[in-house]
């Protein structure tokens, strides 16, 4: 009997693992996520059957609204054996995902007072009928078969999608030969999820005590990346990164100028992009290690025997953590233009209000530190254009912000590697450790912020 239910259940994941990517990708679809859920479900319930101490701890067994909300009929299957999300080319910043709809009257019911709860409203188009729903920044799209899905980090201009939803729901653009090359590859990738592009594969995994991402990137073959670079390390930081990005390369400068374009912080910093980026080498760190003591001075009114407005300043001491953030630069004007542009005042850099960052520059780099000491450190070449590497129960101590103490205190370390492996390629490796080594992290991470609100 053991057996035939291993059969049984061996031919359900080998008929879902492929039936599931079908008719839900776009035939033009650039990049793709996998999202195996059936995979990470599989994983969680084998670590419940290995700790079941730690499960029955923590599990609330009381019935709660949203489990009743759960039986409502949709009509569709919002958690379906695997995910798909996409990107297409020609939009821009959105993410596309298709789901089939099972069954079109309990849909319609579904959709109708979903969308009315999230104050949208229902439009009819030629061949689908669509809705915005703003607050979400995500607009859906469906007919009798497909539900169709974008979401943006940015307002949804819905006539940058219209199109990509005609596709879909439409012209039926979605990929329906199992022999296709990308659900080939998207079939035999076994990790819980996996970005592809082109030959572009990077995995990450739920495990036990960790979260792990390992593959490669293809890049342009001419995209300048360094093989070696100089690191001026600070031992036993709780947080430190660094990235050279070098701007060498033309088109990652223009990669750095099209992301932050509408930074509002550079916006409202009287920053521009394009001139950071001139003057900038692409080189970029980030320490944190232990804290510092610094001065605030707040000026108040009172009025004086004469009823006379007078000013009144008093010094207050505050608690910073000790920050430093390294620049590369290839000019000299720098400092110089941030004093042009009313950014630093008596060596101070003002754009950042919460903590006083101090400036302080040579040629080839600008240091903005919160305490006015400069750090003592290593210094090592490393194989890494990228590293990142934390402590979090060291960084605990130095730095907070809400829950940081509830999150920092469930994680242990984190370590981000990525080097060039050869022209064009571009090798990723890292991974995010949990306070026990012995329970999935995804479960230390849900019963852990659950249990503390």
């Amino acid at each position: 009997m053991i057996i035939l239910l291993g059969i049984v259940y061996w031919g359900y994941k080998f008929v879902n693992n492929t039936s599931s990517l079908i008719g839900v990708v776009h035939k033009n679809a650039d990049a793709v996520v996998k999202i195996d859920l059936h995979g990470i479900k599989e994983t969680l319930v084998l670590d419940a059957l290995s700790a079941p101490k730690f499960y029955y701890d923590n599990i609330s067994f009381s019935s709660s609204k949203k489990e009743k909300d759960s039986t409502v009929e949709k009509g569709i299957n919002l958690k379906p054996y695997t995910a798909v999300l996409y990107t297409l080319k020609n939009v821009k910043n959105t993410i596309f995902t298709t789901l089939p709809i099972e069954n079109t009257a309990d849909f319609n019911a579904y959709v109708k007072e979903y969308v009315t709860k999230k104050k949208g409203v229902i439009q009819i188009a030629e061949g689908y009928t669509y809705a915005v729903l703003e607050k979400s920044k995500v607009s859906i799209a469906w007919n009798t078969k497909n539900l169709a899905i974008a979401a943006a980090p940015d307002k949804i201009d819905i006539s940058k999608i219209t199109a990509v939803f005609k596709d879909v729901l439409v012209d039926e653009k979605l990929i329906t030969d199992k022999s296709n090359s990308l659900i080939q590859k998207l079939k035999s990738i076994k990790d819980h999820i996996a970005y592809v592009k082109g030959a572009s594969v990077i995995g990450l995994n739920f495990e036990d005590g960790k979260l792990a991402v390992a593959g490669q990137l293809e890049v342009d073959k001419s995209s300048v990346f360094s093989n070696e670079i100089i690191v001026n390390s600070l031992p036993d930081a709780s947080l430190q990164m660094y990235i050279d990005y070098s701007f060498a390369d033309d088109n990652h400068k223009k990669d750095f100028i099209s992301t932050f374009k509408n930074s509002s912080f550079l916006q409202k910093s009287n920053l521009q992009v394009d001139s950071i980026a001139k003057y900038s080498t692409g080189f970029f760190s980030l320490a944190i290690d232990g804290k510092t003591k610094q001065q605030d001075t707040i000026i108040t009114y009172a009025y004086d025997d004469n009823f006379n407005k007078v000013e009144e300043k008093t010094v207050q001491e505050k608690e910073a953590p000790k920050m430093f953030v390294n620049l590369g630069v290839n000019k000299d004007g720098f400092p110089a233009y941030l004093q042009t542009q009313g950014t630093i005042e008596q060596g101070v850099f003002t754009a950042l209000p919460i903590y006083n960052f101090y400036v302080s520059s040579t040629a080839t780099t600008s240091l903005f530190a919160t305490a006015k000491k400069a750090p003592k450190t290593e210094v090592f070449k490393s194989a890494n254009f990228l590293d990142i590497t934390a402590n979090f129960s060291k960084l605990n101590r130095d730095i907070s912000f809400p829950k940081s103490g509830v999150l920092f205190g469930l994680l242990n370390t984190l370590d981000v590697k990525a080097n060039l492996v050869k022209q064009g390629v571009v090798g990723l490796e890292g991974s995010l450790s949990a306070k026990r080594e012995d329970i999935n992290i995804i479960t230390q991470l849900f019963f852990g912020l659950e249990n503390a609100k």
